[in-house]
């Protein structure tokens, strides 16, 4: 009986020991010896991502000036979709990082699920900071009217178009209308170009901007459902009809490998020059220049143009959040964030791809037109724009936005009518 309590006296202090060991692991690991916190950030700035660069940057600058006393460690995960997916599992396992990003509604998840640090707090404490924000970006970043994300950029969207594959079909300028931009298709196609780069992976990019600008601009009705938040009704005549027009295009004017295509292969393509349009933002700029990923000589190709109707995507996007568990950390956490989002770093990420910032403190300067002059162009179309809309990814609930990747398909392969994929949509969007 003796050596049974004995050894279990051992047993018991072998736990014991083990646990300490794991728990001193864990305090290691945010926590260094000489007491600097370590603040703990997975993200997918990574390979050729094009913040990659800036981001790298940004982050050994921080830990260069706060040595001794914060660290951020960086996690690299290739892909948003992948991030997301991770992301999710964290949210649900309760092994959070310090901080996360806000790609396809994972700050709602984050604070739905209760895991979110409330910022409100750090922005009333500090005006100067809080004024750098444009208050619209602050709403989007709002729940129950507290702020749970800093935001960098501002979410515009037109489309592209190659000059020189238009010249060789004949067309002088871009559709104003969409039965005329259908007829581009047309021109376009007869002259041996494919028209347009599409996408249907990973909630379709590239196709949804267009169908989305569609329904946008199909009437008052339309441009008021893509300006409303989380709609549980897609069996509209609007949505029906632009189905019909999506369905068409990749019927007939897209690549052959759109359907089950990523957003990279959808881009390469218009990069090479192998398509005449894509849809996308003002982040794509500074690829057009990029010879390891476009053709050479492409930037003095590109011309942009508003969606038919006069249709510009203008949103306010949601941005990096806190979920540090204690305050500590969220403290530092924050301070980090302040200095990622600073206008320094918007206006950095501006001169180096033409991503259009979120604080009004950052002027878009001359200098800056001249290196990326299709984003003058770009801006001047932008203050002309008659529809502006929100996106998808920031108005429609997850599941819907997934669904998108499954009528796409379906619609291309006729498996679907519109009428049915509308339903399809609608489905998906009351299960919430």
């Amino acid at each position: 009986m003796k050596k049974s309590v004995k050894r279990f006296g051992i047993l018991l202090l072998g736990l014991m020991l083990i646990v300490m060991s794991a728990c001193s692991k864990t305090s290691s690991q945010s926590e260094t010896a000489n007491g600097e916190i370590v603040i703990k950030f997975p993200h997918y700035y990574v390979g050729t991502d094009p913040n990659a660069q800036w981001f790298k940057k940004v982050v050994d600058k921080f830990n260069t000036n706060h040595k001794g006393k914060i660290k951020v460690v960086t996690e690299e995960i290739a892909g948003e979709q992948n991030y997301v997916d991770k992301m999710k599992l964290l949210l649900q396992s309760g092994d959070l990082p310090d901080i996360g990003m806000s790609p396809l509604g994972l700050l709602d998840l984050a604070y739905k699920a209760g895991k979110a640090v409330d910022l409100t707090p750090y922005l009333d404490d500090d005006g100067e900071f809080k004024s750098q924000f444009d208050p619209k970006s602050l709403e989007v970043n709002t729940f129950d009217g507290k702020v749970y994300g800093f935001p960098t950029f501002r979410g515009m969207m037109q489309y592209y178009y190659n000059k020189e594959l238009f010249e060789k079909a004949g067309i002088k300028q871009p559709a104003q209308t969409w039965d005329e931009l259908f007829s581009q298709f047309d021109t376009l196609k007869a002259a041996g170009i494919t028209p347009v780069s599409m996408d249907t992976a990973e909630t379709g990019w590239l196709t949804s901007l267009w169908f989305n600008a569609m329904i946008g601009s199909h009437s008052p009705e339309g441009l008021e459902f893509m300006n409303t938040y989380f709609p549980k009704d897609f069996n509209k005549p609007y949505i029906v009809d632009s189905l019909e027009k999506i369905q068409t295009m990749f019927k007939k004017y897209t690549t052959k490998d759109a359907v089950g295509a990523k957003y990279d292969t959808a881009a390469m393509h218009f990069l090479n020059g192998e398509t005449a349009m894509i849809a996308n933002g003002p982040w794509m700029i500074g690829d057009f220049s990029d010879t390891k990923k476009a053709k050479k000589g492409l930037d003095k190709q590109i011309g942009v143009a508003l969606f038919p109707e006069n249709t510009l995507f203008n949103s306010p996007e949601k941005g990096y959040f806190v979920l540090s568990k204690d305050k500590k950390h969220a403290d530092a956490a924050v301070e980090f964030l302040k200095f990622l989002v600073s206008p320094e770093h918007q206006k950095e990420l501006l001169v180096l791809k033409g991503e259009l910032p979120d604080s009004p403190k950052v002027e878009i300067t001359d200098d800056v037109k001249q290196k990326f002059p299709i984003l003058a162009d770009f801006l001047s179309q932008s203050a002309n724009a008659k529809n502006e809309i929100l996106y998808y990814q920031k108005t429609w609930h997850n599941n819907v936005q997934n669904e998108v990747s499954n009528i796409y398909p379906a619609l291309a392969n006729g498996q679907l009518t519109p009428k049915e994929a509308a339903q399809k949509l609608t489905e998906a969007a009351q299960k919430n």
